[in-house]
């Protein structure tokens, strides 16, 4: 019928869905036939301890109940159809557009290509998008199954290719869109951690490694995770003048959450050979020893013990 609201037509009445009346009926029901057979059952004091705990459990479920209704869990309540009624001014169902953000990887971040392409439609997404929207808003709502919901994402992108088939600009940024979900979905969480920068230094002042030979420098550097929460640890490279490495040290990072960032400042030995230094990261091994006050005391601890056990 063309009168018909449209957004009734998203929702159905759920009467058939918890109802406050009924259930205080089964629970008065259930009552009164426990404490019949109780009391008829056991007589003398037996069946009435049967029965105070039958009444005890009555009480504690009407207050649960009680709590319930306030929460509105009974009551006619509205539930979402299969196919949602997707919001004309973005473009992206109700139901989820207003769940939270949570933090999403920047290169599987998408918000810039799906403006272009609302400028490209001359500022509105077509239907054939709303699976895309759909899977993209599920995929930064949520962080556990991403890959698997990155794999959801870019199935939903060939409805979109058809959509700019024959335009090489709007081809290109789908492409690259699909790319990017590939190189998630395949990539190691640890591949996309990166070491920004980093410098060795003296007293604080910076110094190149070949002048900082056998010595303890001093290391910052910067780590960003572009990718997805991960454990991972510094590995810092040393080589000499033929490029060959001659020792590698590593330093423990801990777990980064999406888009985290960490700053490294710490003592490192620096090899007579060493001429220059390779610093980048790596997956975290359960044998990288992190150098906590608890673990220094105890080593002081140990020290000081073989000291007293040579002078005796």
């Amino acid at each position: 019928m063309s009168g018909a609201n449209p957004e009734a037509a998203g929702t159905e009445d759920s009467g058939s869905g918890p109802n406050l009346a009924a259930f205080l009926l089964t629970v008065a029901g259930v009552t009164v036939a426990f404490i019949t057979v109780f009391v008829f059952s056991f007589p003398g004091i037996i069946g009435r301890f049967f029965a105070g705990a039958v009444i005890a459990v009555t009480i504690i479920t009407l207050v649960v109940g009680m709590v319930l209704d306030l929460l509105g869990y009974f009551g006619n309540q509205q539930k979402i159809l299969t196919q949602p009624t997707p919001d004309t001014a973005t473009g992206v169902p109700e139901s989820v557009r207003k769940k939270p953000n949570r933090p999403l990887p920047k290169r599987i971040n998408f918000d810039q290509e799906i403006e272009t392409l609302r400028e490209y439609f001359d500022g509105e997404l077509p239907p054939q998008m709303d699976s895309f929207l759909t899977e993209y808003m599920q995929l930064k709502t949520s962080t556990s199954n991403r890959k698997v919901k990155a794999g959801s994402l870019r199935a939903a992108l060939n409805p979109i290719q058809t959509l700019v088939a024959g335009d090489e600009e709007m081809e290109e940024l789908v492409t690259d869109i699909g790319d990017q979900l590939f190189s998630y979905i395949k990539a190691d969480p640890v591949d996309n951690i990166v070491v920004t920068e980093h410098a060795f230094y003296r007293d604080g002042h910076q110094y190149p490694v070949e002048e900082l030979q056998a010595e303890n420098a001093r290391i910052k550097a910067t780590v960003h995770n572009q990718g997805e929460s991960a454990k991972a640890e510094v590995a810092v490279q040393f080589k000499n003048t033929d490029d060959v490495p001659v020792k590698t040290a590593y330093l423990p990072v801990g777990n980064l959450v999406p888009e985290a960032r960490k700053d490294l400042n710490t003592n490192v030995y620096v090899p007579s050979l060493a001429t220059s230094a390779s610093v980048f990261v790596i997956r975290a091994t359960q044998d990288t020893e992190v150098l906590s006050m608890w673990s220094i005391k105890i080593r002081v601890t140990l020290w000081l013990g073989q000291l007293k056990h040579v002078a005796y």
